[in-house]
């Protein structure tokens, strides 16, 4: 949430069917507890399965303590902080029919393990119609707003009974503006995964496994001694050794067909095919100073 001086806080007690939890300073204590109290936006995408750097099974073991939590200081996280204000008023400026707001953190009454905290909110001045605003800063151009940020903003307007919300920001640097429209079936089966995960996290019982490797670090993590001891695998242990010849057989074909593409490319840096008369990039060369170049693949 924005600490902002040019737009007015609004945070009534109850909104449509969300009830306030409170005003908190961004990483402060009490923002950390009230986040722990429910299934928040920034959660949701993980829940589901659509974060690309975090997975259920982590946030699991993150939230019950049995890691450390994440420090999020990268200059990414700090530039989008740092800009959220400037790209609201950017916002504004051009759509000045609109009054933009900043808000708090709300729960809601149907459903009290979904908590929404959005980075404002907007009324139209003529109608009284409500929006959330969402904003996002990405070094990567989008050609589509990413799934779990579509989740996030699903969340939102769940929570806090809006129909619409828009995502703004400054994308691969362009000036992006997604108008999302809320979803009831979505919502639906997004709030049912919730709370399946909520009660997860209440009976501290781990969701199911997944191939993420954020999965595999956060189980690194949560068992960092080694004593002299054996353990019998059983069947996972057949199932271990299954899986690494299928990898090594899948990265043998993997690097056979690189070498194909590195050839057929020659000297050009770029690769693509075409897709219902669209080029899409597929592959480009890269190399560091006049180092050999090497293959990256654009899934």
């Amino acid at each position: 949430m924005t600490d902002s001086k040019t737009f007015r806080t609004f945070a009534p007690e109850e909104f449509n069917d969300a009830q306030l939890v409170g005003l908190f300073e961004p990483d402060s204590e009490e923002w950390h507890e009230a986040r722990k109290s429910g299934i928040g936006g920034s959660d949701i995408g993980t829940v589901l399965g659509l974060n690309p750097w975090d997975s259920a099974f982590a946030l699991w073991a993150r939230r019950t303590g049995q890691i450390s939590e994440r420090q999020l200081d990268s200059w990414a996280v700090r530039f989008g902080k740092a800009f959220e204000e400037p790209i609201l008023q950017m916002w504004k400026q051009e759509h000045p029919e609109w009054d933009v707001m900043t808000t708090g953190t709300y729960r809601s009454r149907r459903h009290p393990f979904q908590l929404a905290n959005p980075d404002a909110l907007a009324q139209h001045m003529q109608t009284g119609e409500w929006m959330i605003i969402e904003v996002k800063t990405s070094r990567n151009a989008w050609k589509d707003v990413p799934p779990h940020y579509v989740a996030q903003v699903q969340h939102y307007m769940d929570v806090l009974g809006i129909d619409t919300a828009v995502m703004v920001g400054v994308v691969g640097w362009s000036w992006e503006e997604r108008v999302i429209h809320a979803d009831p079936l979505q919502q639906e089966a997004m709030r049912a995964q919730a709370g399946r995960f909520w009660d997860h996290l209440t009976k501290i019982a781990p969701p199911s496994w997944d191939g993420s490797k954020a999965t595999y670090e956060a189980v690194r993590e949560m068992h960092p001694d080694i004593d002299n001891e054996k353990v019998d695998l059983g069947m996972l242990g057949e199932e271990l050794v299954q899986a690494q010849q299928h990898f090594d057989a899948a990265e043998e074909e993997f690097t056979r067909v690189k070498s194909e593409v590195l050839e057929a490319m020659g000297r050009a840096k770029t690769g693509v095919v075409v897709r219902d008369g669209e080029e899409v990039r597929v592959a480009s060369r890269q190399a560091r100073g006049k180092g050999t170049p090497w293959l990256v693949v654009h899934r």
